[in-house]
């Protein structure tokens, strides 16, 4: 499990298309989920607004439809509590990955935008390479989260967790190494080269796993057209998500892929407008294997 901040500053809010909001509050901070379906997502956020603006402007903004007013202050520095639907491809996507959640820390603030999300690495990798599609943040921070449930899956699999247990309790990975790669592949009646290559395939696959969300993400072209793609269908199927801010910036997405297949020399392949983002995570998962 990882957490992902991503910071785009003030300046820099149009590319993603929420500058709007800036004209509205001085501070917002997300809180929690009320609702989370993909078509349909409702967090409660702490708003403290800007001088002579009412709570009724914030429906003025294409991405966001007031729900409820849990509470309204009287004190401008206390800030409104309030539950919004938030309409916007970014807050689309990430629940539509079904593993990835915008957590407290997501502010906007003085600064810019702070989006944090917590998930496994591949679909942090997934999120970050679409948030650089739109926009490049300014600056991309990671880390790992010591969560252990009883129901905790290892990236590795049971076969290689018993490997790499194994190499490590006889010391292989002691500096110096107290036993070599020939004698541990005999200690367990395996080809040298199988172990080798095993150890160097689980290596690769932790590797990722710390560093993965945290590097300057590239989808490969026709994973990066499917998923503009599922965000535009969602558009056309859903007439909350017609709004104007949605629409360009569903272009900007398209312009900075074909940008990027001119300035790379590469084509695009043939796309099945049916290819999800739950099949592009697939694929990655494949690579990494």
């Amino acid at each position: 499990m990882r957490e992902a901040s991503f910071f785009w500053k003030r300046e820099r809010l149009g590319a993603i298309e929420i500058a709007p909001l800036l004209d509205v509050a001085e501070r917002v901070e997300f809180l929690s989920y009320i609702s989370r379906a993909p078509r349909d997502i409702q967090c409660l956020f702490k708003f403290y607004l800007k001088e002579g603006v009412q709570i009724s402007d914030i429906d003025s903004l294409d991405f966001l439809d007031v729900i409820d007013v849990m509470h309204e202050s009287n004190k401008p520095e206390e800030g409104h509590l309030i539950i919004c639907r938030i309409i916007h491809p970014l807050s689309n996507l990430n629940a539509r990955t079904k593993g990835t959640y915008a957590v407290p820390g997501s502010r906007l603030d003085e600064n810019g935008l702070t989006y944090v999300i917590q998930g496994p690495s591949l679909k942090l990798r997934l999120m970050s390479g679409v948030m650089r599609l739109m926009s490049k943040p300014d600056r991309t921070s990671a880390r790992n989260l010591n969560l252990m449930p009883q129901n905790y899956e290892s990236i590795l699999s049971e076969k290689q967790l018993k490997l790499a247990k194994f190499a490590y309790d006889n010391g292989y990975y002691d500096l110096p190494k107290r036993i070599k790669i020939t004698e541990l592949s005999e200690q367990m009646g395996l080809a040298r080269a199988t172990v080798s290559e095993h150890l160097t395939k689980i290596e690769g696959i932790l590797m990722d796993d710390i560093f993965s969300s945290m590097t300057d993400v590239r989808l490969r072209p026709e994973d990066a057209r499917s998923i503009v793609l599922s965000m535009e269908l969602d558009m056309k199927d859903t007439e909350s998500l017609r709004t104007e801010g949605f629409e360009l910036l569903i272009q900007r997405m398209k312009d900075n892929i074909e940008l990027e297949v001119e300035q790379n020399q590469v084509e695009f392949n043939e796309i099945d407008s049916s290819k999800a983002p739950e099949e592009i995570l697939n694929e990655l998962r494949e690579d990494i294997d």
